[in-house]
């Protein structure tokens, strides 16, 4: 597997923003093999940076498991490995910042966390990826702050280095009764687009 220098510089995208990476790194214009390969257009559903975990006794604050809200994303691009007929790859490298807030409903101590990482073309999903993350919860603390593993995806480049056809969205997986209730209660998120 051969090795490659780290030319992108890293991103940060607020839970507020939707953002095309497009940001290229190099010091000689005329040599393209300077330049990062374009990152993915990246997107959160408002609708799934949000978890409210609950009992099942009741939607009322006192049946409150946790609730976890995504934050940030981070992470960068690069060149990656030859993919498995010889073509240029980009690798995308992610990781999310939430914060966690503890119900008085929660009991174990821990949380596991399922998010997703779906892969868009031409506005149609070609591939995703669902993981899931355990914190342990801080005694006697009912807010704190946390980070996913970082997490790696690997997408065809494009003929153009400098493009590229993909889109990510990131979001929490929720269950059929968490997104409905997402959908009911809280406000619709306008979505703004801005570039580093």
């Amino acid at each position: 597997m051969p090795a490659f220098r780290r030319l992108a510089p890293s991103f940060f995208i607020p839970a507020f923003a939707v953002m095309a990476l497009s940001t290229l790194a190099g010091c000689d214009e005329s040599n393209q093999s300077f330049f990062a390969p374009a990152c993915p257009a990246l997107e959160m559903p408002g609708v799934a940076s949000d978890r409210f975990v609950y009992d099942g006794r009741g939607l009322d604050v006192g049946s409150l498991v946790s609730h976890t809200q995504i934050t940030s994303l981070s992470g960068n691009c690069e060149r990656g490995p030859d993919g498995p007929h010889k073509q240029s790859m980009v690798r995308t490298r992610l990781s999310l910042a939430m914060n966690i807030t503890r119900g008085p409903a929660e009991k174990d101590g821990s949380i596991d966390i399922p998010y997703f990482v779906a892969v868009m073309r031409d506005g149609k999903i070609v591939d995703k990826k669902i993981f899931t993350d355990t914190f342990q919860l801080a005694p006697n603390v009912s807010t704190q702050q946390i980070r996913t593993d970082l997490r790696i995806i690997d997408l065809p480049q494009s003929s153009n280095p400098q493009a590229n056809p993909y889109t990510l969205e990131v979001g929490y997986q929720l269950t059929r009764d968490e997104l409905q209730y997402n959908r009911q209660h809280l406000p619709p998120v306008s979505f703004h687009s801005h570039s580093e």
